[in-house]
């Protein structure tokens, strides 16, 4: 992957260019080795830092600023990055594959060896030993741990859930929802079927029941009550997709998601306008152009007047339209496009920036 990227000099594309090349080539390399093995750290460090120098066109014969450092830009773009795929959390979601494969497949060569070799039915998938295992299987056990927080049970024979780890009833397992009794309940790993036979919960605890716990006691009998049992074995459901089955583009968009969603950067990329001015929206509505103040904190900055116009003429062709939607009139993304449109006409040889409402 390397050598491939660096034949692909990319000095003569643009951003929004080598952000094509990027997304749509070199990310995709290793894709198939990253649903078989889980790659290590150093591994993907080094894949980073190579695509990153070729987006920002950094090379050995000439150093160029990364603008935005590679978390960022990894990003989904309505999280606010470019939706360069982040390969750590892609190679966990490709590797959390396995489980719905493992899952669908019944009686085959594989499944079977699995099932031997890593005692997959005590009582099930998540809970298999890490120990003498495979590289292969090694990973898909790690990612694993982040793939059960989407799926749930569907109860059948129920000997493959477990009554307080497994999520079967609720958003949550029963020892987050009933903390207090799982502390002090003996048997933590019990199933369904050995803790319900249809009339009692067959469950010990290392002390008696307290007075203030009795009422989450009844609770609990009464959804062990609504457990209707089936000669089925029992099913697992992913949550996070409305066909409740795993895809790989759901898990990727939840473990991807930092929490807070951007109010004015999504919005650039619903502009009609080239790629290269989309990136250079973004990195102005980030504040990571190569202003005077930017230069400043990186200690490169040698000159007395602001660079921004000259870095605006090189990116932006001179005689331009941006297309905006009516709900974009009055917004923060419109004034500035507005402020620097100005700019733009009043450098050397000319130039114009349209800007006119969608209708």
């Amino acid at each position: 992957m390397i050598k491939k990227i660096a034949g692909w000099k990319g000095r003569l594309l643009s951003y929004g260019g080598r952000l094509t090349l990027l997304n749509s080539c070199l990310a995709s390399i290793p894709i198939y080795l990253m649903s078989i093995i889980k790659f290590p750290k150093w591994d993907i460090k080094l894949i980073n830092s190579q695509m990153s120098h070729f987006f920002w066109d950094n090379t050995e014969e000439k150093h160029k600023y990364h603008l935005a450092n590679w978390h960022l830009v990894s990003h989904k773009k309505e999280f606010g990055g470019l939706g360069v795929p982040d390969l750590r959390n892609l190679n966990m979601c490709l590797l959390a594959s396995w489980i719905q494969r493992y899952h669908l497949s019944d009686n085959v060569l594989w499944k079977n060896i699995v099932d031997y070799k890593y005692r997959t039915h005590q009582p099930n998938l998540f809970c298999c030993p890490n120990y003498g295992i495979s590289p292969f299987w090694k990973g898909v056990l790690w990612a694993a741990q982040a793939a059960r927080l989407g799926y749930c049970w569907k109860v059948g024979n129920g000997r493959k859930v477990r009554f307080w780890k497994d999520m079967w009833f609720g958003g949550s397992s029963l020892a987050v929802q009933y903390w207090p009794l799982y502390v002090i309940n003996n048997e933590k790993g019990i199933t369904i079927e050995r803790a319900w036979d249809g009339v009692n919960l067959k469950l010990t605890f290392r002390r008696a029941i307290p007075e203030r716990l009795m009422l989450l006691w009844e609770e609990l009998l009464q959804i062990a009550s609504t457990i209707e049992f089936s000669d089925n074995d029992d099913d697992i459901i992913w949550q996070y997709d409305s066909k409740e089955k795993y895809s790989v583009q759901s898990l990727y968009s939840v473990v991807s998601f930092r929490g807070v969603t951007p109010v004015y950067v999504p919005a650039v990329w619903k502009l009609i306008i080239p790629p290269r001015i989309h990136i250079f929206l973004w990195l102005l509505s980030r504040n990571k152009l190569l202003t005077r103040d930017n230069l400043g904190k990186k200690g490169s900055c040698r000159i007395k007047h602001a660079c921004f116009a000259v870095r605006l003429s090189r990116l932006i062709i001179y005689s331009f339209t941006i297309v905006l939607p009516r709900r974009f009139g009055l917004s923060f993304l419109s004034l500035w496009i507005k402020r620097w449109g100005k700019i733009l006409n009043r450098l050397p040889g000319g130039g114009s920036a349209i800007i006119r409402m969608k209708s």
